[in-house]
């Protein structure tokens, strides 16, 4: 209720009787929109909802004590949109646009400055609760026409103030605005397989299956109500799965109309275990069509889309049915329209988060880092089941950023005998509100492993709630200022008799109080001989952390041993006979024929990421920190694992850790791009091209997307054929005029590498 005086109460009340004929409340607040200091990523939107003690009727909003805005009502203050409007049940929504920061598109924000903006609620009803959510472009380097990435990382904040006509707003702060996110999973036949380099053990549903268990009870115990009184109920989760279709998963307890979305309810476990059952109910079969599954997800959110959605794609493959991912004639990505939604992935504003369930050789991992660059997703690689459940938990990190949630331990062990493991210590401060342990292991054991978790003063510490599941443990503790300090967690043996030795992931995560962080590498797509720049963001209370010690901020960078493409290069000869489909139903293509040969001969060993360098990031700018990385010497995946380390007066003793991952493409060289020219017949040549960058890293198979060919002569040129999967693609150029020499010129990923019929080749 407001904290206001009688003279106060009685004056409103004859004023505002006056105006409106019945009696109307009044509380006030300051928007604060701080400066992130990044021009192309400045906060482009804040969307506040009010939760009333009663139905909206009557509301209004006074915007610096001037405007005053009904329900329905936009209005332009000070160069800036203001929306009030109704939001369903007893709730209200305020959307702030500060368009007065910005030039042409919301990456031009160069004179933009920080925003306090004064807002009285007037009306017969008291607010309760609010939520508030602040908005950026999610890729600059892709698309600047709209907001829409939901970010943690410097946010706005509601300011409770007297504004001298109204008192301070007083109400419950129930966090983030609640999300939709829809698990799009492979259950094509491949799935039946064993992960990459296994003889024995779980196959990749299988695991799947655990994995995803417990990624959705992770995601129901960090965000369980807190103390202080936010919850996230509300939050949502619908799951597609595909094969050779794309199939909505109708789930008990799900919303109508669609009965695809489960709300995630406060009780643990609650309704999101019609999420885990059906997941686990999925069975492999067909081939594999991950636009389907993308499209299919977008279409069934149109028909019921509450929150801001996000998806979850899985896949343990290469797509082979449609509708396929593929480049529009942007150049980016795009699917055919669904619904509302347009063709370019990018211009649909859903951020895609992607896992590739294999080694790099056996995913398409240059499609899946691009589907997500382009969408402001996040992607990884995981090769078994220890990496499926860093992949989940790292993904659970990046959707829940906005609330905001960290990673402070991640910790790979196997236990042996009676146990237990060694101990791990975990650093505690005083911004972690909440902080949530979590054993996982491989199935099909259950019940093998649980958890000991101690504080400070070394006593053993009671769990707020426990979730023992098949394959994991999870325990969460709400924290208070007396619990900084280092805790330890070790891993026991669970409820089956300590028999065969069982490697296990241990990880804990706290839900942030004062701490946000962001790590990014820029956002340009990155290519052999690049350098590649790592910017680490740190805020404390909303505002920007300076002057962290040398040394608080590293970066180990791992880098492929070598690259795929020289691999499959050196694996010469036939790669066989064409497409063919397993008895599971699934299609088997030379080049997985190719891999799988290359695999069962070490190719793990020669692909694997190791480490190349650590890099210290130095403050570049207010409580921005960078550092650069030039050794891309070998095209792959790339690993940037940030730890995030220091004891400042500020902070206390804060410990953190962030992982991203990039493909690094090979960037053709004119140089060493190999092109052989044949003359087939007076009017037909043939030009095999072999593209190689400087370093002499070969491009391999797979890419003939990337090669273009103009004819600067009359003729018709095929698209590329890599018949061996070698990386060297043919191109046939037909119909040329009787003898004439070919001219054309050839590119590989926009680099012009020659042209085949001139005297140098």
């Amino acid at each position: 209720m407001k904290r206001t005086t009688a003279v106060l109460t009685a004056f409103l009340g004859v004023v505002l009787v006056a105006q409106t004929g019945r009696c109307m409340a009044s509380e006030s607040f300051t928007l604060n929109i701080p400066l992130r200091f990044n021009p192309q990523q400045e906060t482009g939107e804040v969307r506040i909802t009010l939760t009333l003690s009663a139905a909206s009727s009557g509301a209004q909003l006074v915007v610096n004590g001037t405007t005053t805005l009904n329900l329905g009502d936009t209005q332009t203050v000070s160069g800036d949109s203001v929306k009030f409007e109704t939001a369903g049940g007893n709730d209200v929504r305020i959307t702030y646009k500060p368009l007065s920061n910005f030039q042409g598109d919301f990456c031009q924000a160069v004179a933009a400055v920080e925003k306090n903006i004064p807002m009285r609620f007037a009306g017969p009803q008291d607010v309760t609760s609010y939520r508030i959510s602040s908005y950026i472009v999610a890729s600059p380097a892709v698309e600047c026409s709209v907001v829409s990435k939901h970010t943690g990382d410097t946010p706005a904040t509601l300011i409770p103030v007297d504004d001298g006509v109204a008192p301070a707003l007083v109400a419950i702060n129930g966090g983030r605005h609640p999300f939709d996110v829809v698990l799009v999973l492979d259950k094509s036949g491949s799935m039946t397989d064993l992960p990459p380099g296994a003889l024995i053990g779980a196959n990749k549903i299988t695991i799947l299956h655990s994995a995803i268990t417990t990624f959705v009870a992770e995601w129901r115990g960090m965000d369980l109500p807190t103390p202080e009184g936010a919850e996230w109920s509300h939050d949502r989760i619908g799951v597609v799965a595909f094969d050779s279709t794309a199939v909505p998963q109708t789930l008990v307890g799900a919303d109508p109309p669609t009965n695809i979305f489960v709300q995630r309810g406060s009780a643990i476990p609650g309704p999101w275990d019609a999420v885990i059952g059906n997941v686990s109910s999925l069975a492999p079969g067909g081939s594999t069509t991950i636009g389907g599954g993308i499209n299919q997800a977008m279409t069934q959110w149109q028909l019921d889309p509450a929150h801001d959605l996000s998806l979850i794609v899985v896949t343990d493959g290469i797509q082979n049915t449609a509708p396929l991912v593929a480049a529009t004639g942007s150049g980016f990505l795009g699917l055919p329209p669904v619904g509302a939604l347009p063709q370019e992935l990018r211009k649909r504003f859903v951020p895609i988060q992607t896992i590739g369930f294999g080694t790099p050789a056996t995913v398409d991992e240059d499609l899946l880092r691009n589907i997500a660059y382009e969408t402001n997703g996040v992607s990884y690689i995981s090769a078994n089941a220890s990496t499926m459940f860093d992949a989940l938990g790292w993904t659970l990190i990046a959707l829940l950023k906005g609330n905001t949630a960290s990673m402070v331990l991640a910790n790979h062990d196997t236990i042996t005998g009676a146990g237990p493991g060694a101990a791990q210590t975990v650093i505690i401060d005083r911004s972690a509100q909440r902080v949530m342990f979590t054993v996982q292991w491989a199935p099909p054991a259950s019940d093998a492993l649980d958890l000991e978790v101690y504080r400070p003063n070394g006593a053993a510490a009671v769990p707020d709630s426990v979730q023992h599941l098949p394959q994991s443990s999870i325990k969460t503790f709400n924290l208070n200022a007396a619990d900084a300090g280092t805790w330890k967690v070790r891993v026991t043996r669970g409820k089956r008799p300590a028999q065969e030795p069982v490697p296990y992931a241990l990880n804990a995560m706290v839900l942030e109080r004062h701490l946000d962080f962001a790590l990014a590498t820029d956002g340009a797509k990155a290519g052999t001989g690049d350098t590649i720049t790592l910017t680490a963001v740190v805020n404390w209370d909303g505002k920007r952390l300076t002057g962290l010690p040398a040394g608080a901020i590293r970066i180990r960078v791992q880098r492929p041993g070598e690259g795929l493409g020289n691999i499959l290069h050196k694996a010469r000869g036939d790669a066989g006979q064409g497409t063919t489909t397993t008895p599971s139903g699934d299609q088997v293509t030379a080049y997985d024929r190719k891999i799988a040969a290359l695999t069962r001969q070490g190719l793990l060993k020669g692909i694997a990421p190791s480490d190349a360098a650590t890099i210290e990031l130095k403050e570049t700018g207010k409580g921005i920190y960078t550092g650069t990385f030039d050794q891309t010497t070998v095209a792959g995946s790339y690993g940037f694992e940030a730890v995030l380390d220091w004891d400042d007066s500020r902070t206390g003793h804060v410990r953190r850790l962030e992982r991203t991952e990039r493909f690094v493409n090979v960037k053709a060289d004119p140089g060493m791009t190999v092109m052989k020219t044949t003359r087939v017949s007076s009017t037909t040549v043939r030009v095999a091209v072999t593209p190689r960058d400087k370093m002499g890293n070969y491009l391999g198979p797979r890419y003939a997307s990337r090669i273009r060919t103009k004819l600067n002569v009359a003729g018709r040129a095929s698209t590329p054929v890599d018949r061996n999967e070698t990386g060297t693609y043919v191109i046939t150029v037909t119909e040329l005029p009787k003898n004439q020499p070919l001219d054309a010129e050839i590119s590989v990923g926009g680099i012009v590498v020659g042209n085949p019929g001139s005297k140098r080749r």
